[in-house]
C-alpha cells in the first residue's frame, strides 16, 4: 500500500536514503574493485559479507567485544580467507586464462560453486537459524520531528570513511597506482615491472576485506544473521557495478546513493517486499539504456 508523503516522511526518506546509500556503496566497492582490476566476477561476494557478519557475531558473543571494535578481528581474518581462497582456487585460473573474457567466464563458474560451498559449510557449522546480538545503542537524535538512531548515523559515517580511505589508497599509494595501471594498460604495466598477478591477488583480498567489513555494518544494522543472508547483497552489488560502470570509483559512490534512495523510498512509501524488485528493475533499465554504466571510464 502506497503511503502519503508527509514532510516528516520526506525527511525520513532524505536521511534514511543517504544512510542506506553509504552502506550500499561500501558493499559494492569490493566487487567493483575485484572485477575492475582482475575481471573476476565474484558472485560469492555476499557470502564473504555473511562470513564477516558471523565473525562479528562470535566476537560479540564469545569475546564480549563491541561490534564496532570487531573490525580488528574481522579485518585480518577476511584477508587471510581471501589469500587462502585465491591461492587454492583462483591463482592457477588467472595464470592459465589467455584473455580477460576467458578469465571472466571461468571465474564466474568457480564463484558460483564457491558460493554454494560457503553457504552449506556455514549451515553445517552454525545451522540455518537466524542469529543476532544486541548492539550497543547510543540513543537517538530528533530532526524536525523525525527520530534517527545514532547507530545508523555512525554506520553511515564509517561507510563514508571506508570509501575515503579506499579512494586515497587507490590514488596516492604505489599499490593503488599499480592497480590503476593494470586496469588501463596490463601489457604496459608488465613492461615497466609490475607483477600483475600480485596485483590481482591484492585486489581480490581487498575486495574480500571490504565484503567482511560490510558484514560488520549489516550485522549491527539488522542483527539477523544466517548462511543465506548474503544473496540479496550480491545482487545489490552486481546492480551497482552495472549502474556505476566497471572500475569507476566515483560512479560507485553516486550509484550507491541513487540505489539507496530508490530502495529506501520503496521500503517506506510502497512496500518493503518490493525492494529487490525495484533494484532488479534498475538493472534491466541500465542494461537496456546505458549498458556500460553511468560513469564510463
Amino acid at each position: 500500500m502506497i503511503s502519503l508523503i508527509t514532510p516528516s516522511l520526506f525527511l525520513d526518506i532524505l536521511i534514511g536514503g543517504l544512510i542506506l546509500g553509504a552502506i550500499y556503496s561500501v558493499i559494492a566497492a569490493g566487487l567493483n574493485l575485484q572485477y575492475g582490476v582482475t575481471r573476476m566476477l565474484n558472485v560469492a561476494h555476499g557470502d564473504f559479507l555473511m562470513l564477516g557478519a558471523y565473525l562479528t557475531y562470535f566476537s560479540v558473543t564469545l569475546l564480549n567485544m563491541n561490534p564496532f571494535a570487531s573490525i580488528i578481528i574481522v579485518g585480518p581474518s577476511m584477508i587471510s580467507i581471501g589469500l587462502l581462497v585465491y591461492a587454492l582456487i583462483f591463482r592457477r585460473v588467472v595464470t592459465l586464462s589467455r584473455t580477460a573474457g576467458e578469465l571472466e567466464f571461468r571465474s564466474l563458474l568457480l564463484f558460483f560453486g564457491l558460493s554454494f560451498v560457503i553457504q552449506n559449510l556455514a549451515m553445517i557449522l552454525w545451522t540455518a537459524n537466524y542469529r543476532g546480538y544486541e548492539a550497543p545503542t547510543f540513543g537517538s537524535v530528533n530532526v524536525l520531528g523525525v527520530t534517527f538512531e545514532v547507530n545508523r548515523i555512525i554506520i553511515a559515517l564509517i561507510s563514508i570513511l571506508i570509501n575515503i580511505f579506499l579512494y586515497l589508497f587507490l590514488r596516492y599509494t604505489k599499490v593503488g597506482l599499480a592497480m590503476r595501471a593494470t586496469v588501463d594498460q596490463p601489457e604496459g604495466a608488465q613492461i615497466v615491472g609490475i607483477n600483475i598477478y600480485t596485483i590481482f591477488a591484492i585486489s581480490f583480498c581487498i575486495g574480500v576485506l571490504l565484503g567482511g567489513w560490510s558484514g560488520i555494518l549489516i550485522s549491527i544494522l539488522y542483527s539477523a544473521i544466517n548462511p543465506f543472508m548474503g544473496v540479496p547483497y550480491t545482487l545489490i552489488a552486481l546492480v551497482l557495478v552495472v549502474l556505476a560502470g566497471v572500475g569507476s570509483f566515483k560512479g560507485n559512490i553516486v550509484g550507491g546513493f541513487i540505489l539507496g534512495y530508490l530502495a529506501y523510498f520503496t521500503m517506506r512509501v510502497i512496500h518493503s517486499a518490493l525492494t529487490l524488485v525495484v533494484i532488479y528493475a534498475v538493472l534491466i533499465v541500465i542494461l537496456l539504456v546505458r549498458p556500460r554504466g553511468l560513469f564510463v571510464r
